[in-house]
């Protein structure tokens, strides 16, 4: 029977009106518990694979259209596929029947554009997963390219990163000189360029024109990407030297020479933000009057000591970075006993001072905080009597805590990062003092928590930070977790290997630890990262 177009619309049927019209041994399959009964085959250069319509059809639009769609397949018991590999068909149907996608740097690229093709969206995800633990300086451009072609956003944006973290590389390699005009311009003009002066940008400019003299008319376009304020005098005097000699990139000093940009002469351009990221340092032996902080400034490599917290005998608190502040949250401190607190210790950037904040609803020690925007969140920890799962949350510059929806687990010593609009809480201690392995997630926008993974090595006193999309968390074993497919990759590096630390942060899109942890350690230190 031949479907029309208004069948299609209605809901799938719970068996097929052609079952019954298979052989009946083609159907024969080993375990028909654990699989859907097969009434339908498809065959795909001569192999046969027997499934379930609707199971198929559930797993994507391209199979929902073939069995359910008007056209003639969908009334036909055997469906012949063509222009697909059959070793990477096989290979999602294996997929589609087990939950498991055996990957290799081999057959990645052929499973991702069968997958594609087919409109298996899950196991898509699960390439471009793959492929992004995969990028490196080598292979960014070309999988830049790649990811656009076929439509991977989160690909594309990630090798994208790789590529403007290390651009000062790229531009020498000949993928570099082998990029589209708008390609180049993307690069040029980002704002999250990793670069200490433009002289590289205008050099790029320069180096991709250069190669090929069709590319001419597009000078002057990129360099008005260049932000000239950035640009050093030593550079700019070593182009005008090379305007008479044989230098290849002379006649394109001329052409800037005699056309020079009217975006140079308007204003002053901004520096670029990756040119702004600082790291901060803060700590010190906590029965010391004063914890010491320090400002790293990655553009120059040079320390800078600021103004230290001014606190005496205060351990197990929280550091994080919001705006241009950076916030200390609760700790235990000792007078005569120990005890939890409720301070919040404000360091503003610009004037360089420290300020008392308003107080947390609750004291409490051994937590998690994280900024995101111009918001602290302030997650778990313990109070003097026990643990606690509370969270509150602060808008920079207003007076009052605000409570939000509590963990699902209350956990101290865990490990806290933000990616995207969510928070995320890792492992920790929870309240029989047992390492608890899950990974729980908070959303802002619902108020919402749930657990989205467990650690496959559960710790306390981890680090935890975000990169190109991605978890990190650090202490004992060097973890990544891709949170869309709640995968987890162990980083085999020996320098992280059976080690903590107290403190983790990414600068120009790469890891920064401070203080490995030692057994007898009185040094209580965290690092963070803020825009100045």
């Amino acid at each position: 029977m031949q479907r029309t177009c208004a069948d299609s619309k209605s809901e799938l049927p719970t068996s097929s009106e052609q079952f019954s019209n298979l052989e009946e041994e083609e159907l024969d399959v080993p375990d028909r518990e654990a699989l859907p009964v097969p009434d339908a085959i498809l065959e795909v250069q001569q192999e046969n694979f027997y499934v379930n319509r609707q199971h198929l059809a559930m797993q994507s639009p391209y199979f929902r259209a073939l069995f359910f769609g008007c056209g003639l397949e969908s009334s036909r018991n055997r469906v012949v596929i063509k222009g697909v590999n059959l070793d990477h068909f096989r290979t999602l149907m294996e997929y589609i029947g087990r939950s498991s996608l055996t990957l290799d740097r081999d057959n990645v690229l052929g499973i991702l554009e069968t997958a594609d093709f087919l409109q298996l969206e899950q196991a898509r995800l699960l390439c471009c997963k793959f492929l992004e633990r995969e990028l490196h300086l080598s292979n960014c451009l070309g999988m830049m390219a790649y990811a656009w072609q076929l439509g991977c956003l989160q690909l594309h944006k990630a090798a994208r990163q790789v590529a403007l973290t290390h651009f000062s590389a790229l531009i020498t390699n000949n993928d570099f000189l082998s990029l589209s005009k708008d390609s180049v311009a993307d690069l040029l003009a980002s704002d999250e360029l990793t670069i200490m002066k433009d002289d590289l940008v205008l050099e790029a400019a320069l180096r991709w024109v250069s190669f090929d003299s069709k590319r001419e008319e597009h000078f002057l376009e990129l360099i008005e990407l260049v932000r000239p304020e950035c640009l050093s005098v030593q550079f700019i005097t070593e182009l005008l030297s090379c305007m008479k000699s044989s230098d290849p990139r002379a006649k394109l000093i001329c052409i800037l020479n005699e056309h020079f940009p009217d975006s140079w002469s308007v204003g002053r351009s901004q520096p670029r933000t990756r040119g702004r990221e600082t790291l901060f340092v803060l700590g010190g032996p906590h029965d010391q009057d004063t914890q010491a902080l320090y400002q790293f400034h990655p553009l120059s490599g040079r320390w800078q000591s600021c103004a230290p917290l001014e606190r005496k005998n205060l351990t197990q608190y929280s550091v994080a970075a919001v705006g241009d502040s950076v916030i200390v949250t609760g700790g235990y401190v000792r007078d005569v006993l120990w005890f939890s607190v409720d301070w919040v210790l404000i360091y503003n950037c610009v004037n360089q001072r420290w300020t008392e904040g308003p107080g947390l609803q609750k004291s409490r020690h051994s937590h998690c905080s994280v900024g995101l925007g111009n918001v602290l969140y302030v997650i778990g920890g313990s109070m003097d009597e026990s643990l606690v799962n509370d969270v509150e949350r602060l808008i920079l510059g207003s007076e009052d805590w605000v409570s939000v929806s509590p963990m699902i687990r209350a956990v101290e010593r865990a490990a806290a990062a933000a990616l995207g609009s969510s928070l995320y809480v890792a492992c920790g201690l929870d309240e029989n003092g047992e390492a608890y392995g899950g990974v729980q997630r908070y959303l802002i926008e619902q108020d919402q928590w749930d657990v989205v993974s467990y650690s496959p090595f559960p710790r306390y006193d981890l680090v935890a930070t975000e990169l190109n999309g991605a978890l990190y968390f650090f202490g004992g074993y060097a973890l990544r977790l891709d949170v869309d497919t709640d995968e987890w990759t162990l980083l085999e590096e020996d320098c992280l290997e059976k080690k903590f630390f107290s403190g983790c942060t990414t600068v120009w899109d790469r890891y920064i630890w401070s203080a490995k942890r030692r057994a007898t350690e009185h040094f209580q230190t965290w690092c963070c990262w803020t825009l100045t």
